[in-house]
């Protein structure tokens, strides 16, 4: 009998059945490459700047959808018109007929000026946006060749157009992402579990802090794997801010949406000239890819509610009440 026992165990573990828990275990071997995605970054980078309108971002185009139809998704350009400016959302689709459960998104335009540069003179220049940019649609390529095909038709790959743009010659940030959820048919939103963006991952000290307005079921699950793997170390179990960015508007559509972004600081090279590929490291673009991976094998079929709070909300909740906390202290202190 005391051989019986660690062939049971061996036999259990050769299920993927935890003997103590009755858990069944990951199973699936993750695939994602760090160095093929901070490979799809540099190239993204070669194209130069890449603005809302530019030929540079219109050459881009082209590659992103190359590298997705390559790998046998089916390609739709979403054009509209902003401000007299052509803009098109990139939408990758398993089959054009399915219903995704999961949106993964991130944004392929880049800050069409350097507007928090040191150097005065570099403020009206466009930036590079190696990790402002490029690294989202890094991870969301690799993941194109690496998920399972029997997991596909679960996912919709959107890169939005016009994110980044905001505050500049009158434009508004997120423009892209706006017209995409408003172009949503209801029986779509209506059938999808929720939204992973992913914005500025491939940081070389990459810190992931919990963006604010996120839906809580939906990161603390994110979060829970990132750990799981080892990746506590770049999913920080802290708060950050609450980010203005292209989950918004599924968050206003009660759609649940994740950002995943370093923000709580922004890299020191944020929106300036500096942010080229030196910046960033196929480990962190690895990382992020690696959670993003598991979680859409392993979590996707689950359900994620939405929290009970709007995300206009919480917004306001965070920028209004700093301010009436100093107001009140001031007046009792008028008072003493």
């Amino acid at each position: 009998m005391r051989k019986v026992v660690p062939l049971v165990v061996l036999l259990i573990l050769s299920l993927g059945v935890s003997p103590s828990s009755g858990m069944v275990m990951m199973s699936e071997a993750l695939l994602f490459d760090g160095g093929n995605a901070m490979d799809y970054l540099l190239e993204q980078c070669d194209f130069g700047p890449r603005p809302p309108g530019s030929d540079n971002l219109s050459q881009c185009r082209d590659y992103l959808v190359g590298i997705l139809e390559t790998g046998q998704w089916n390609v739709t350009l979403q054009s509209f018109n902003y401000r007299e400016t052509e803009c098109v959302n990139i939408i990758a689709n398993w089959g054009l007929d399915t219903q995704p459960r999961f949106i993964l998104g991130a944004h392929y335009d880049t800050r069409p000026v350097a507007d928090r540069d040191p150097a005065v003179e570099n403020r009206s220049k466009p930036i590079l946006g190696a990790n402002d940019g490029a690294s989202g649609v890094a991870v969301l390529l690799e993941l194109s060749r690496v998920i399972p095909e029997s997991s596909r038709s679960a996912i919709e790959i959107v890169l939005f157009d016009a994110e980044d743009s905001g505050n500049v010659d009158g434009w508004d940030w997120i423009v892209g992402s706006e017209y995409y959820v408003d172009q949503l048919p209801p029986t779509k939103a209506s059938g999808l579990s929720g939204m992973i963006l992913v914005d500025m991952v491939g940081d070389a000290d990459l810190r992931l802090e919990r963006e604010l307005t996120s839906t809580d079921s939906l990161q603390d699950a994110v979060w829970a794997l990132a750990a799981e793997l080892g990746h506590d170390d770049k999913f920080l179990d802290v708060s950050g801010g609450s980010i203005l960015d292209d989950h918004r508007p599924f968050l206003d559509a009660q759609i649940p949406a994740l950002d995943i972004i370093q923000h709580s600081p922004f890299p020191w090279y944020w929106h300036t000239l500096e942010d080229t590929p030196d910046k960033c490291s196929a480990g962190s673009l690895e990382a992020v890819g690696t959670v993003l991976e598991s979680f859409l094998v392993n979590r996707s079929d689950e359900t994620y509610p939405v929290d009970p709070f709007s995300s206009d909300f919480i917004f306001y909740v965070v920028l209004l009440v700093p301010p009436l906390v100093i107001i009140a202290v001031i007046v009792y202190r008028r008072r003493q």
